[in-house]
């Protein structure tokens, strides 16, 4: 069986709280060599007449209400594989089908497992709805082979909303479907050039001529949608957690009781994660009581930890704060690693360098979170811009905030830092400035209605505008670090060149210092 989401990454972002309506446009964006363009959009903006590849400024010409954010291709695929295991409920041998935007999808084995649900069309539905609930565009088809299945998925199935059945005679079907759903990408515009549209065209055709003018993936493809070649599914296999876990002859009644155990049963995870070499990222404490009752305490890390001193400090933190009321007594206490991710080995050196590390900056997060909340904890980023005022930011400093390898954390800086100011404004203000040449730095300056007198001027460094970004509205800044006779320093900035984009450059205060 084949699931098609054709609308998976922009629609997503149902499977938690969104920001846009279902009815108003959205898209997903990324940056090519020509600029930003449509990455994937929602039912809203297909019906609007926006195209997937469009550039972004045509699409809000035409769609001025569009909406749009960062395409994530990474989180898509993560997040296409934890839809794939909650599919495990139909059948055990299922697995992501990632692809270009619109053909996404999940491959599910139903053989022997679709009479539980009451035959093929009963799962079927079953399984469009749990997607549809979730609000997601689903198409669903089941056949003998799964290269068929997927291609009745997406180019039958959305003529017949409630799924396609088909376990009779394929040859027909498959004919009738056009050659992209062979799954063999630039081949079937090569073939389109030479008349051929659906599967039926080429499957008469001589053997040897298909091969020596397409390649051998082509008749692989055709072989396997026929059954005529075995295609194997390669399923997510389920995965074994890492969890500590304690039992008592007699329940604890006393909170520090309680606290020892969590302290000994967090040593003995860390010890299993240590051995494999992972880090923990989100973990669940369970706490069984006499009675039956479940307390459960979810924690998250800002990067993948493993110190059992660590982690305890932060379970009894939050058994604290979470009132737990042990009853008659808790007599099984087990720590479950839900998340987990690759962490190696730190080499100790002989002196203690009291510089700061990312460990101790990560550790630093995890305890603010837990005292504060995770919205109210803010971490400072780099992000891919060489403009002063893009090139940082925040991001929230909550858990899983930073890099699975730490190590990926450190950039070397692209200038010495002193090169920057201490000071830099979120937004470039204007200033009056005589320079003796066009081209030169400030001799005085106006700011905020105070007039400086420079005496020392550095520079300029030249920095081009993001073309891909604003070509028609910004120009080339020359900035200048500069001294005045008071012994302030502040960093300013000429943008246009005089004669070539502006004839008259205008001046801004960046920063100071």
């Amino acid at each position: 069986m084949s699931l098609s989401l054709p609308r998976w990454p922009s629609e997503r972002r149902s499977l938690t709280p969104s920001r846009s309506a279902p009815d108003t446009a959205f898209a997903l964006v990324h940056t090519t060599t020509g600029g930003e363009r449509l990455y994937a959009i929602n039912a809203a903006a297909e019906a609007a007449g926006l195209q997937r590849g469009q550039a972004v400024a045509d699409a809000k010409s035409l769609e001025p209400g569009l909406r749009t954010a960062p395409a994530d291709p990474e989180t898509d695929q993560r997040l296409l594989r934890a839809f794939a295991r909650a599919c495990g409920r139909w059948s055990p041998w299922c697995a992501p089908d990632p692809g270009p935007p619109g053909q996404d999808g999940i491959l599910l084995d139903i053989t022997g497992c679709a009479r539980l649900f009451g035959g093929e069309e009963r799962l079927i539905g079953e399984a469009l709805g749990a997607a549809r609930e979730q609000g997601l565009t689903a198409y669903a088809a089941a056949a003998p082979t799964l290269g068929l299945a997927w291609g009745l998925a997406r180019f039958h199935a959305p003529q017949d909303p409630s799924g396609w059945v088909l376990s009779e005679d394929i040859r027909p079907s498959l004919h009738s479907l056009p050659v992209e759903a062979l799954r063999i990408g630039e081949t079937a515009t090569q073939l389109r050039r030479f008349g051929l549209k659906t599967i039926g065209d080429i499957a008469g055709m001589p053997r040897a001529n298909l091969v020596r003018r397409f390649g051998r993936d082509l008749l692989r493809r055709l072989d396997q949608a026929r059954g005529d070649e075995e295609e194997v599914l390669d399923p997510l296999l389920p995965r074994t957690p890492y969890r500590a876990r304690m039992r008592f002859p007699e329940a604890l009644l006393l909170l520090d009781s309680l606290k020892q155990a969590v302290r000994e049963t967090t040593h003995s995870l860390c010890a299993h994660l240590e051995a494999d070499g992972l880090g923990l990222r989100r973990a669940e404490l369970n706490l069984y009581r006499v009675d039956g009752k479940v307390h459960l305490i979810g924690l998250g890390t800002a990067a993948p930890a493993r110190d059992g001193d660590h982690i305890t400090r932060l379970l009894n933190e939050k058994l604290d704060r979470a009132e737990i009321d042990i009853g008659f007594g808790i007599d099984v206490v087990e720590l479950r690693a839900s998340a987990t991710s690759p962490l190696g080995t730190q080499q100790d050196g002989l002196y203690d360098h009291k510089g700061v590390s990312e460990a101790g900056l990560a550790a630093l997060t995890d305890r603010l979170v837990i005292r504060l909340g995770a919205e109210r904890v803010q971490r400072a980023t780099r992000r891919p811009s060489h403009i002063p005022e893009r090139a940082a930011g925040w991001r929230d400093g909550g858990l899983a905030s930073l890099p699975a390898n730490t190590a990926e954390t450190h950039h070397p800086p692209d200038r010495h830092p002193t090169d920057r100011p201490l000071l830099i404004l979120t937004r470039p203000e204007p200033a009056e400035a005589v320079a003796e040449i066009p081209d030169g730095p400030p001799r005085s300056f106006t700011w905020r209605r105070i007039r400086h007198l420079v005496d020392k001027a550095e520079g300029p460094e030249r920095l081009a505008p993001e073309w891909w970004r604003d070509r028609h509205s910004s120009h080339t800044r020359d900035y200048f670090r500069v001294e005045t006779r008071e012994g302030r320093r502040f960093w300013l900035y000429r943008e246009g060149l005089f004669g070539l984009e502006t004839r008259t450059p205008q001046w801004f205060v960046h920063g100071a210092s």
